[in-house]
């Protein structure tokens, strides 16, 4: 190995240049990707509240109890809302 050319040794940090070039592609584009997915999981639950924002942050274990809470509490509202429609539509 000692006995390497000149040109030899040129071909061999061009293939390990390529190589190189090769994973940082892949692990950018593996990068890309999980960012995507993290993004469009994020876009379908966007939070309500600055509170709920700061949960969605919080550990997931406790996200997913947070998660269930804010939407009891959503239902909750729901529901009074409605039977307030109801109520003042009733009334007029």
């Amino acid at each position: 190995m000692s006995q390497l050319s000149a040109d030899e040794i040129r071909q061999r940090q061009e293939f390990l240049r390529r190589q190189r070039d090769k994973l940082l592609a892949m692990k950018k584009e593996a990068r890309e990707k999980q960012l995507r997915e993290a993004e469009r999981d994020r876009g379908s639950q966007r939070p309500v509240s600055a509170r709920a924002a700061r949960s969605a942050l919080e550990a997931p274990a406790q996200q997913s109890a947070a998660s269930a809470e804010n939407d009891k509490k959503m239902a909750m509202r729901k529901a009074i809302a409605e039977k307030l429609r109801q109520e003042v539509i009733d009334k007029q």
